[in-house]
């Protein structure tokens, strides 16, 4: 792919949190998620930093309606343009799991708007298990429906201890994965099962950070180790005890505690 600048007008129906001051990071959740991923990390950072964290465009509250019409590539264009229009200069990009190959995706569309890259429970593509574990939920799903998923799908998202010492995270967590569309859960999902940036981490010329949990299914450490050898000097790989796939949630303060010290360091 070869590097362009974004041009045209940002997308009109892109819901942002933005919140701070400071240099801007842009914030990407993954499959299911929104802006509210990043709502303890904005809270924590907002002294230093720009916090923008979106709904991708589609999804969330930034969706035009039934049916989901986004792909990967307008996904990367819509966020570019936003980023030319009010990014205010190159950008850090925080992605979690889907987003983490979306930010892998932007660096090799616009490399010149970014200057930082973390990843957050992400690979560069669907390990092998979880894409038959994600074929099998999509199957069903059209099947059956959102109802009763979201207790499903919480194990292979949280770590024990969470399940054990936060069970009010769980809760919540299945009763707005259930509440959301589910045409743009299926779009998304299957999105995320064809979409591959295995290509890209060699290519990677901006400091970089890997955060995941010690329990993480999606992103087991020992992957995300692999994945951060692919990327030239720079890069750091923190791994958060007790934690599954939404570190944010199951260590807020350690989380933002990583990416702070990330973002003092550039």
């Amino acid at each position: 792919m070869t590097p362009t600048t974004p041009t045209g007008p940002a997308p009109a129906r892109l819901y942002v949190e933005d919140v701070g001051a400071g240099p801007t990071v842009l914030a990407l959740p993954g499959l299911g998620g929104g802006a509210f991923f990043f709502r303890g990390l904005a809270a924590r950072l907002q002294n230093e930093y720009r916090i923008c964290a979106v709904d991708l465009p589609g999804t969330g509250w930034s969706d035009p309606g039934e049916p989901p019409a986004f792909t990967l590539d307008s996904w990367i264009a819509d966020l570019g343009r936003w980023v030319v229009h009010h990014g205010g200069g190159p950008v850090v990009i925080v992605g979690h799991s889907l987003g983490t190959i979306l930010a892998l995706k932007a660096w090799a569309a616009w490399p010149q708007l970014i200057r930082g890259l973390v990843f957050v429970g992400g690979l560069p593509r669907v390990r092998p298990a979880i894409a038959t574990r994600l074929t099998e939920r999509v199957e069903n799903i059209t099947r059956h429906g959102l109802t009763g998923w979201g207790r499903r799908a919480a194990p292979g998202i949280f770590s024990p201890a969470t399940f054990r010492d936060r069970p009010e995270i769980v809760a919540l967590f299945e009763r707005v994965f259930e509440s959301q569309s589910e045409a743009t859960y299926l779009r998304s999902t299957q999105l995320l099962l064809a979409a591959s940036a295995a290509d890209v981490p060699p290519t990677i010329r901006v400091p970089c950070l890997a955060i995941t949990g010690a329990d993480d299914q999606y992103a087991p450490p020992e992957d995300v180790r692999g994945f951060m050898k692919q990327v030239p000097g720079g890069s750091r790989i923190e791994v958060l005890p007790d934690c599954g796939h939404l570190p944010f949630y199951e260590a807020p303060d350690a989380f933002a505690n990583a990416v702070r010290t990330f973002l003092r360091g550039l």
